[in-house]
C-alpha cells in the first residue's frame, strides 16, 4: 500500500516537471522539444554586417561614379585644339562687351590674316567663297573645264557672278598672272558689224588702252577671248576656259 502512494506521487512529480519546462519554451518563442535556438541567434547576428558591408560597398560605388562625371564636366573632355580655344577666347570676349563694334573687331582678328602692310583692322579685309581669289574688292574664280560662251556666261550667273570684263590696269595684271598658263579665256564681250563701239555686256565701253591689241572680227555671231594681253574674237560656239567675277564680303 505504501509503494502505490509513492509511486503515484513520483508520477505526479514528473508530470509537474515536464509542465514547467514546456511553458519557458514557451516563452522563449520556442516549441516543446527545441534545443537549438542560440544558432539561430548566431545566425542573425552575421547577417546584419553583410548587409551593411553592402551598403556600404554601393556608396562607395556611387560617390566615385559622380566624381567622375564632374571631372569630365568640368574639365570640358578632351576637346582642347587651337579652334576651340579660339572660339572661347572670341565668346569670352563678346560676354565681357557688350559693344557690337568690340565683337566686329574680334570677328575681323579671327577671320582675317593681318601683315604690316593690310592690318586686320584696316578697310581691305574681305572674304571670298572657297575656291575664289581676292583682287582688291572682288572675287576671281577661274574654270577647269572648257564650255561655250553662253553656257559660261551661265555658269557665271549661277554662282552669282558675272563673266569678266576687264576695267583698269591693275585688274588687267592680276588677270594676266592667274591665266599666264591659259592661252585664252572668254570675255564678257560681244561684237557685230552694227557696232559702232566696242561695249561689255552691261553698256559700258571697252577701254581699249588696257590691251596691246584688238583684233575685231570680220563675221558676225563672234564672242570676245583675252589672249595675253589682246581682245581677239572666235565664233561663240567655240569652247574655252572662263572666269567669273563678283564682289567680296568685306568684314
Amino acid at each position: 500500500m505504501g509503494k502505490g502512494v509513492e509511486s503515484k506521487e513520483a508520477k505526479q512529480m514528473l508530470e509537474q516537471q515536464s509542465s514547467s519546462d514546456s511553458n519557458r519554451d514557451s516563452e522563449n518563442g520556442g516549441q516543446p522539444g527545441d534545443r537549438a535556438p542560440s544558432s539561430s541567434r548566431k545566425c542573425a547576428i552575421w547577417k546584419r554586417p553583410a548587409v551593411l558591408w553592402t551598403i556600404i560597398v554601393a556608396l562607395v560605388v556611387i560617390i566615385v561614379a559622380l566624381a567622375a562625371v564632374l571631372g569630365v564636366s568640368q574639365t570640358g573632355g578632351p576637346l582642347n585644339s587651337l579652334e576651340n580655344r579660339t572660339k572661347e577666347q572670341i565668346i569670352r570676349g563678346s560676354k565681357s562687351s557688350r559693344d557690337p563694334t568690340d565683337l566686329h573687331s574680334r570677328l575681323k582678328q579671327f577671320m582675317c590674316e593681318s601683315s604690316p602692310n593690310k592690318p586686320a583692322e584696316g578697310p581691305g579685309c574681305k572674304l571670298c567663297p572657297q575656291d575664289w581669289r581676292l583682287h582688291r574688292d572682288q572675287c576671281y574664280w577661274v574654270s577647269k573645264d572648257k564650255s561655250l560662251w553662253n553656257k559660261s556666261r551661265n555658269d557665271c550667273s549661277r554662282r552669282d557672278s558675272r563673266l569678266l570684263a576687264i576695267r583698269d590696269q591693275a585688274e588687267m595684271a592680276f588677270i594676266q598672272t592667274i591665266t599666264k598658263d591659259t592661252p585664252q579665256m572668254w570675255l564678257d564681250l560681244t561684237f557685230t558689224s552694227s557696232s559702232v563701239h566696242l561695249v561689255w555686256m552691261d553698256g559700258s565701253v571697252v577701254n581699249r588702252t588696257l590691251f596691246k591689241a584688238v583684233h575685231l572680227p570680220k563675221e558676225n555671231n563672234n564672242c570676245g577671248v583675252l589672249k595675253a594681253d589682246e581682245i581677239s574674237f572666235e565664233n561663240c560656239s567655240a569652247v574655252s576656259k572662263w572666269i567669273c567675277v563678283k564682289e567680296s564680303f568685306p568684314i
